[in-house]
């Protein structure tokens, strides 16, 4: 699994792209993959304070029973001709550990609705007023690998809700070093900057309080146009409950029942 903190496109019914498609996060991962040659293995150099930094981060957001968190984004998509545009999008977040997760996502391109609880994912195309569901595994982490592997879908900052988000992270790291204390909407923030073969994260973490991510930077470099992703997390909030209700899906009555359709896409 890569450094993706964003959705993948994923699959398309009647011609509406309803598992979380390009629209969810205009993933540069829509676009084709370049396949780099082989090359040996680097051995990872990571500043000793950059890789304590995202450990403290990864050790609260794993251990927290419930989080919520509100997220500004924009996104940069490659048009034909190498014309690189900017979308904005906005996001609220929510997940009860084991097996509740809830997503509320709007963008330029369109908006989605996903809830997860117990054994069921649902996801709601609201333009469209369709949805789909299926059966999942009644955790967290196995509930984002089983739909990453079977459907090609990648939930948009899904790293942050794994229980060891660090697992998956320092698997694709080969640099990171720390840049200093820079500012976040008024918060001062840890400023740490890590790569991999083909992305470019950057991360600023909250030295106040909980070290959560203020800001989440990744840049697509071996992608066409190299594509950027900008997230602006706030109104971060870990209590031990998050009411039941939120993660309940939420259709309107006329909403339509389209299936999940399995395609073949592209990863960053």
């Amino acid at each position: 699994m890569s450094l993706k903190f964003v959705a993948a496109a994923c699959g398309a019914a009647m011609g509406i792209a309803l598992a979380l498609n390009a629209a969810l996060a205009a993933d540069p991962a829509s676009s084709p993959t370049q396949v780099a040659p082989p090359a040996q293995a680097a051995v990872p150099s990571i500043d000793p304070q950059a890789d304590e930094l995202l450990s403290k981060t990864c050790t609260a957001l794993g251990a927290a029973d419930a989080l919520s968190f509100h997220a500004e984004i924009l996104f940069d998509k490659v048009l034909p001709h190498s014309v690189k545009v900017q979308y904005a999008a906005e996001m609220n977040f929510a997940l009860q550990r084991p097996d509740e997760l809830m997503v509320d996502y709007h963008s330029d391109l369109g908006g989605k609705q996903l809830w997860y609880q117990g054994d069921t994912l649902t996801i709601f195309d609201e333009p469209h007023e369709m949805y789909a569901s299926m059966k999942v595994p009644s955790s967290i982490d196995a509930m984002l690998d089983q739909v990453e592997a079977t459907e090609n879908l990648t939930l948009p900052l899904s790293n942050l809700a794994y229980s060891d988000p660090c697992q998956r992270i320092r698997k694709q790291i080969v640099f990171g070093t720390y840049i200093g204390v820079n500012d976040v909407n008024g918060v001062a923030c840890d400023h740490v900057a890590f790569s991999s073969r083909n992305i470019d994260l950057q991360l600023w973490l909250d030295r106040s309080g909980k070290p959560v991510p203020r800001k989440i930077v990744i840049n697509y470099r071996t992608e066409p146009g190299a594509p950027e992703y900008i997230a602006v997390l706030s109104d971060w909030k870990f209590p031990k409950k998050i009411s039941e209700s939120q993660f309940n899906p939420q259709l309107p009555k006329d909403a339509k029942r389209i299936e999940f359709l399995k395609v073949k896409g592209s990863q960053p």
